[in-house]
């Protein structure tokens, strides 16, 4: 394994029998590799496979480091294992590359400065990069299908055949044989991907192998020839004078010769890079990374903000709402988090006897009256989905901890129409229209279950179509509320585009338009296993959610409904209720981040959910057992409701936001700075089970793990004197109930008083500073640092 640093030249033309990574330095640079061309712009990383060529062409002040690594150390290190890498930050959105990029900054520092009397710290670096490389940059098997296509993928089981087999002899036909494929078919995709036959590939890339053994090894012409897979030295002498021009004693001759000559002149250009790279600072490694933010508050009056996160909460089965202990903790959500729309689902359930699905006109609203009742006399809004859902808590997709299905099972399309028209009736005469019509009703769809199954169906009947249903619906609540929001259906947009397609499209051809388009969206991909089952999995692609957000706009735009406004229903990190990271400070963060990117682009956005509640059961012992709620079940909040909290406290104008701020002003003229800290995941977090315990939480690793500083620069604030800092921060230390609970070592047997001062400890830090701001300046200059995960708000404020 070798990395060295060079200045890029344009037409630079390379083959080669190792593992390249390259990553620029500064300046610009094209590399063209596997027929396409990639701009390199500073700090970007782009990894060349062994045996594929590649071309670097207009060059700009380019400076590049080359990290390479033989075929031989590759297969010992993987131990014979054949992994595919990608690794491409000019066009991957699926990682940071962050967690790269310090390596090779310190392998650079390394490199310049040389502090080491052995090698023995560089070849550390260069494993550990290796190491990073395995655990964060394969692909498994649905990346590749997404990456590759079908003559993609027999290149690459050439490829790796090949390179294991570089030095053994390779048989086309042997290979055709092991791929199920005729030697005819694999030769012509082989010559159409390379420009060259198989044959002669081969002895090209064992003729580069042998270039490197007559540079810089002492071994003699039989011994190269062997190690190079050539069965013997007239072999191999054949092939080099075909490949080069002439012996490889006549090479070896005259390379060592011109390379005594340019020693001097090589060695002079190796310390004149280390030179510059010392004066650039490359020897002290990648310097802290700090974000510089300039407000000029004269220039800068901000534009209206919307808190779209804020005006629902998602709540659980309407029949937890009779809970003395669920409404405590919804009031108390409404109370201190401003939440306005309640939504609850499973509306017609058994649970709540309204019917049992056979008979008409008989239905008891008694239980249904509690929960209605409760939240008119506290000003709750409800926001009820109609639709049918289990009653379940899961681990991951397909994972239950329970499962029970709940909903009414009426007997024909009339017995669920009679329902329907009843209830409206109902609800209009016990609460009045006014009341009434600021309530918001959904009809969600299945979207577990195939479709058509009787598991998905609101009714009985050979013939049933989810789209009648909903229209009748739309028709009563617009004939006995119409100021009422009716819309749906809660689906997935990657999950289900042809179904939905179909649904809007139909939506707008019979004029029952909804009031708004509702979608679930967790970051999962949606692929299909050897079964051929639909299978979800956490994607490794961070940007996830925004690209489900671009799909819904183009979904509604396609279907001529782009004027429709977009809620969320249905959001969080997990589906799984049995997941840690839903008590971190993990999950506040992400939170913070996507809301900052998606807030001012959708209507509402649901959080799932206000309360642990939601997924008790009889597993669920601990303090807090990985629950999706903001609040646990003994009512301690957790990070993610304190990340809503801080938000929440932002002003009414955005002044400037980006990947780690949200900067506001508020009417009366303070400041308040949303600073957060939100890294995703490593790849190995991919390749374990999705319920993340205790024990792994407290040890998971993410991608970026260095902190963060922000420089905060105001100009022009309205008053001069004395203004103050108040600072709230949320941290694994300050406001984390995982940390404050690992104090008791995690014990599930405490008393009243314990958990009452768990209550009271697990609260973000407060502090509070003062700075002067001089008459005729008015410039105020701030600085924080970040650890992973923090979330921290400040509020800037002249008492004056």
């Amino acid at each position: 394994m070798n990395y060295r640093v060079q200045k890029a030249v344009a037409k630079e033309d390379n083959i080669q029998t190792e593992l390249l990574l390259i990553f620029l330095l500064e300046g610009e640079m094209t590399i063209r590799y596997q027929e396409e061309r990639y701009q390199m712009k500073a700090e970007d990383i782009i990894l060349i496979n062994p045996g594929v060529s590649y071309e670097i062409e207009n060059t700009r002040d380019a400076l590049y480091g080359v990290a390479s690594f033989s075929m031989r150390l590759t297969t010992s290190v993987l131990e014979n294992r054949h992994m595919i890498f990608y690794c491409n930050s000019v066009v991957d959105e699926g990682h940071s590359y962050q967690d790269l990029r310090d390596i090779f900054f310190q392998i650079t520092a390394e490199y310049t400065s040389r502090a080491h009397q052995t090698n023995c710290y560089m070849d550390s670096l260069m494993l550990k990069l290796l190491d990073c490389l395995v655990e964060n940059y394969q692909l498994n098997q649905e990346s590749m299908e997404t990456y590759e296509s079908e003559n993609d993928a027999r290149m690459r089981e050439i490829m790796q055949y090949i390179l294991a087999n570089l030095d053994q002899e390779i048989s086309l036909n042997e290979l055709a044989d092991r791929m199920f494929v005729s030697t005819s078919t694999l030769s012509r995709i082989f010559k159409k991907s390379t420009g060259v036959y198989f044959a002669d590939y081969v002895m090209q890339l064992r003729v580069k192998t042998a270039l490197g053994l007559l540079k810089y090894s002492e071994q003699n012409m039989t011994q190269i020839a062997m190690t190079s897979g050539f069965s013997n030295s007239a072999s191999f002498n054949r092939a080099f004078r075909k490949v080069m021009g002439e012996t490889p004693t006549e090479y070896r001759e005259k390379y060592r010769k011109a390379e005594n000559e340019k020693e001097d002149t090589k060695e002079k250009q190796e310390l004149a890079i280390r030179e510059e790279l010392k004066q650039k600072g490359y020897e002290l490694g990648k310097k802290e990374r700090t974000t510089q933010v300039r407000i000029d508050l004269n220039e800068c009056e901000g534009k209206k903000y919307p808190k779209t996160w804020n005006k629902m909460i998602n709540i659980g089965p309407i029949w937890d709402l009779n809970k003395a202990n669920v409404q405590f903790h919804t009031l108390q959500l409404n109370e201190h988090l401003h939440f306005k729309y309640i939504r609850i689902w499973n509306v017609f359930s058994k649970n709540m006897m309204i019917n049992d699905g056979k008979t008409i006109d008989q239905y008891n609203y008694d239980s249904m009256n509690q929960v209605l009742d409760f939240m008119v006399q506290h000003r709750l809004k409800p926001f009820l989905d109609l639709g049918r859902r289990p009653d379940t808590a899961l681990r991951s997709d397909g994972k239950e901890v329970f499962y029970e299905e709940q909903y009414i099972p009426f007997a024909s399309r009339e017995h669920w129409e009679r329902m329907v028209d009843d209830f409206f009736r109902h609800i209009v005469d016990r609460y009045g229209q006014e009341e009434v019509s600021s309530w918001i009703f959904e009809l969600d769809r299945d979207c577990i279950h195939e479709d058509n199954a009787p598991e998905t169906r609101l009714y009985q009947d050979e013939q049933y179509d989810f789209f009648n249903a909903w229209m009748y619906l739309h028709h009563t609540v617009k004939n006995r509320i119409p100021e009422a929001k009716i819309g749906g259906i809660s689906s997935i947009v990657v999950k289900d585009w042809k179904f939905l397609v179909n649904f809007f499209e139909r939506c707008r051809k019979e004029n029952v338009k909804p009031d708004f388009a509702s979608f679930i969206v967790f970051p999962y991909d949606t692929y299909k296993s050897e079964e051929k089952q639909v299978v979800r999995k956490i994607s490794q692609n961070e940007f996830n959610e925004e690209n489900q957000l671009r799909e819904i706009k183009r979904l509604l735009e396609l279907t001529g409904l782009s004027d429709t406004p977009i809620y969320i229903t249905e959001w969080n990190n997990t589906i799984s209720n049995r997941n840690y990271l839903n008590d971190s400070c993990f999950r506040a963060a992400y939170l913070v981040k996507k809301i900052e990117t998606m807030a001012d682009q959708v209507d509402m956005i649901g959080i799932m959910s206000g309360t642990d509640w939601v997924s008790s059961h009889m597993d669920t012992v601990g303090l807090v057992n990985g629950g999706i709620g903001l609040l646990t079940k003994d009512m301690i909040r957790k990070p993610a409701y304190f990340a809503v909290d801080f938000l929440n406290q932002l002003g009414e104008y955005l002044l400037d936001k980006g990947e780690h701020y949200i900067i506001t002003k508020k009417e009366s003229g303070d400041i308040y700075i949303l600073c957060f800290y939100y890294s995703w995941f490593k790849r190995s977090y991919f390749l374990q089970e999705e319920d993340v315990d205790l024990r792994k939480c407290s040890s998971m690793i993410f991608e970026d793990e260095s902190p963060v500083h922000l420089d905060f620069h105001f100009e022009n604030l309205k008053e001069s004197g004395e203004y103050y800092l108040k600072k709230r921060t949320l941290n694994r230390q300050n406001g984390s109930i995982l940390n404050e609970w690992g104090k008791f070592q995690y014990d599930i047997k405490l008393t009243r008083r314990d958990v009452k001062y768990l209550q009271g400890i697990s609260f973000p830090t407060l502090s509070q500073t003062k700075t002067k701001v001089i008459n005729g300046n008015h410039t105020l200059d701030m600085k924080i640092v970040l650890e992973p995960h923090e979330v921290s708000l400040i509020h800037i404020f002249n008492r004056k």
